[in-house]
């Protein structure tokens, strides 16, 4: 059984999710399980001659909403509906770009959780060594970033305020959203089984959120050298989702720090070498 279970919530952009998805499917080397939560797209994405497809070959399952609930409320959704030791949440416009992506990660996750290695909290592909304040509106991040050498992602962004992974797996603080495998355990011991949905918004600084909880519930997180891209824009930018919730995504946004803000007072920055 693998170490871990994928993740995706989708909200329309049914051709981006077809057009990236394909890449996890075309580049794994074992058969992998893919479990969408279609947040109410317009059209179910069920109802999609390519999801028909994957589900037909067992390759992908989907649980429905009627209507958008937001991101963080659906990994606790995707959470209750697996038992792998870690959960692969992930944005719909991530394109794999490693063959055998899949092999490689089950391997780099039993090597970072017990019995074996150190307790793994929070790994993924982008993130930060430190974070400084909380309130990104009363004083900007300082972000150390951690990338791959020749990274897609992050082509361009190599300057002196930013690292390179030097191994297949590195110590980090923060991880973007883009890729959040969150470990059961952690879950179970730092959160009580539940994320913390409920106090925040639908919608962004979950993942900082989910890391920091993770470091302070004695865990370690890790960005992993398994390469991909991160499209961007896919999941929010090109969506009316906050309109539909009576808000904008520059409101929810800055709601979000502040919860975060207050969540978190006194005990930030942190950060690791």
């Amino acid at each position: 059984m693998s170490k871990f279970q994928v993740v995706i919530p989708v909200l329309n952009q049914h051709d981006v999710t077809r057009r990236c998805v394909q890449s996890w499917i075309d580049l794994a080397k074992d058969r992998i399980d893919i479990l969408f939560i279609d947040n109410g797209s317009d059209t179910p994405l069920s109802d999609t001659d390519f999801f028909k497809s994957w589900s037909s070959r067992g390759l992908a399952r989907c649980v429905r909403n009627d209507q958008n609930t937001g991101v963080y409320p659906t990994f606790q959704q995707g959470f209750d509906s697996t038992e792998a030791d870690f959960v692969f949440y992930s944005h719909n416009d991530v394109e794999m770009l490693e063959f055998g992506w899949d092999v490689k990660l089950d391997g780099l996750l039993t090597r970072l959780a017990p019995p074996l290695g150190p307790k793994a909290g929070v790994c993924g592909m982008f993130g930060a060594k430190g974070i400084g304040t909380p309130d990104l509106y009363r004083e900007p991040y300082h972000f150390t970033q951690l990338m791959r050498w020749g990274c897609v992602t992050v082509e361009g962004m190599h300057d002196h305020t930013n690292e390179l992974i030097q191994s297949d797996h590195d110590r980090i603080m923060v991880l973007d959203g883009f890729s959040l495998i969150v470990s059961r355990q952690m879950v179970n011991d730092a959160m009580g089984g539940k994320f913390d949905h409920s106090r925040f918004p639908p919608h962004h600084m979950y993942d900082i959120d989910i890391c920091v909880t993770s470091h302070y519930g004695g865990y370690y997180n890790y960005a992993l050298d398994v390469d991909c891209v991160h499209h961007g824009g896919a999941t929010s930018t090109h969506e009316q989702w906050a309109e539909k919730m009576g808000s904008t995504d520059l409101k929810i946004h800055r709601k979000a720090h502040e919860v975060f803000y207050e969540k978190w007072r006194g005990k930030l920055p942190i950060g690791v070498r």
